[in-house]
């Protein structure tokens, strides 16, 4: 996937057990098996993440093992990438307190046992928001670990 440049300039680094460092798999403790990344710029933020199984509930995919039986999205519209159904959402903060994906636009869909979400924040506004998911969308190769 290709990142806009400003985003790849404030990368953390790898780790041991990822050498891509956008998003890298949890080993241990509630988030285990999950795949989660964050990377942001000056002007914008990026959350990427993957359950270790489907999902069908958008909020348990954006709180992951942190959801909680209030936690709601709002559905916005469906798209079909690379073959993919994808389910756009907004995540409010007030109903998703905590969630990395608060006040993001995300992509949610499933693909064999796992279901992705990825979004950019609304800085410059849920328009600008969606025209960056659908350019991330349109980029996304899925690899085997």
């Amino acid at each position: 996937m290709r990142l806009p440049s400003p985003l790849t300039q404030h990368q953390d680094g790898a780790t041991a057990y990822c050498a891509v460092t956008v998003i890298c798999p949890i080993r241990r403790g509630p988030w285990k098996r999950w795949a989660t990344g964050s990377i942001s710029s000056p002007n914008q933020h990026l959350v990427i993440t993957a359950s270790p199984r489907p999902l069908a509930n958008y909020a348990k995919v954006v709180n992951g093992p942190a959801w909680y039986p209030k936690a709601r999205v709002k559905p916005l519209a469906w798209l079909t990438v690379n073959g993919w159904r994808i389910r756009l959402v907004f995540v409010p903060a007030n109903t998703n307190d905590g969630s990395a994906f608060a006040h993001h636009v995300v992509l949610i869909w499933t693909v064999g046992q796992h279901t992705y979400a990825a979004g950019f924040h609304d800085f410059a506004g849920v328009r600008t928001a969606v025209q960056l998911d659908q350019q991330l969308a349109a980029s996304i190769k899925l690899v085997r670990p």
